[in-house]
């Protein structure tokens, strides 16, 4: 025969933690990287309605990409737990689970730690920037900081630029510089660029839905950063007073319909691979007539299974005269110990001079 005291008891109890549970959520909501997150859904449901026409402005994703981005629809209801820990989220993008570096995988760790001194042997300038612990960040603890794929990347890349003669005028400029990147997925790049390169406006082009990553993740790492987004200003204003803001959003859609008085440098990395040749060349050929003096990109001439592209350094070489830095033996997802890709099938490190 039931208690009804002791039930009556567990109840109370029950109802009491779900309370708590409330509260806390509660408190959640009202933190700054939480806002930030509201903010940017705002933004990005108002972009997604603008944008509906993708396929007929030439901007629907491609086949590839249309399934990736069915992936991670929850994030426009996430809960402040998932944004508490968005990086572990980031795997719709990257691949990445945290996972993947527990500490009792030492044979891989060590691998990370050899890749790791190998690049810094090509670093001359000191780029090294480590996966912050922000938001759930993981990796391999090496001398105390994390370390994994995408950092090591990440820094693979900033030497590239280095080595390409870009790099150094943009980490020691006096005049505020414009720097645009097509695709900058989680935000992990522009928060290592902005670490080193801080007189920078850093202007990412994106689907909109990738903005719930990198916008929330960037304005939490640099809290008092000054953020626009497409459609907060009139368009036509969208650049006024560029010299002012840390970050700009612009959805893909609106690209080629904004003219900033001058952009320094664009990039682009792992994202033209995955595009069609009407995309590639038509952001290409917007930096040009843009008079932006420098492209960087780190992609494969072509992915295999994309069937709607023909070759990216191909499309780059009628703008920008193609200059490859060679760098490990290796592309930037395997470690050292790996086959080196065969033939033209890896990632390459072109930086491109604007044809004159």
């Amino acid at each position: 025969m039931t208690d009804s005291g002791s039930t009556t008891d567990l109840l109370v109890a029950a109802d009491a933690a779900a309370a708590a549970w409330e509260a806390r959520l509660a408190a959640m909501r009202d933190q700054p990287v939480y806002r930030s997150y509201e903010r940017t859904r705002r933004r990005v449901l108002a972009l997604l309605s603008l944008g509906r026409n993708r396929r007929l402005t030439g901007h629907a994703p491609s086949d590839y990409w249309s399934g990736e981005l069915d992936k991670f629809e929850y994030m426009l209801d996430a809960s402040p737990l998932i944004v508490e820990k968005l990086r572990l989220h980031t795997h719709n993008l990257t691949g990445l689970h945290a996972n993947q570096y527990r500490d009792s995988l030492r044979k891989h760790r060590r691998r990370f730690r050899e890749k790791l001194e190998a690049l810094r042997a090509l670093d001359e300038v000191d780029l090294w920037v480590p996966e912050p612990r922000l938001l759930g960040g993981f990796g391999f603890d090496i001398g105390g900081q994390l370390v994994n794929l995408d950092t090591l990347k990440f820094y693979e890349v900033l030497i590239a630029m280095h080595l390409g003669a870009v790099l150094t005028e943009l980490r020691e400029t006096t005049e505020r510089k414009l720097v645009w990147e097509i695709g900058a997925g989680w935000g992990g790049f522009p928060y290592q660029f902005k670490k080193q390169c801080p007189n920078v406006t850093y202007v990412i082009t994106d689907f909109p839905e990738l903005f719930l990553f990198s916008a929330t993740y960037l304005m939490a790492a640099f809290p008092e950063a000054k953020v626009r987004f497409f459609g907060e200003v009139p368009a036509e204003d969208t650049f006024d007073g560029w010299r002012d803001l840390d970050f700009i959003f612009i959805p893909d859609t609106f690209h080629a319909t904004l003219r900033p008085e001058q952009v320094d440098l664009l990039i682009n990395m792992v994202s033209f691979q995955e595009m069609t040749t009407q995309q590639v060349d038509g952001y290409v050929r917007r930096a040009f007539d843009l008079g932006c003096p420098y492209l960087y990109s780190l992609n494969r001439d072509r992915s295999g299974h994309n069937a709607e592209l023909t070759n990216v350094r191909s499309i780059i070489e009628k703008y920008y005269w193609p200059h490859p830095v060679d760098m490990l033996p290796v592309s930037y997802t395997k470690m050292l110990n790996e086959d080196p890709d065969e033939g033209d099938s890896g990632y390459k490190h072109v930086v491109g001079w604007r044809r004159v």
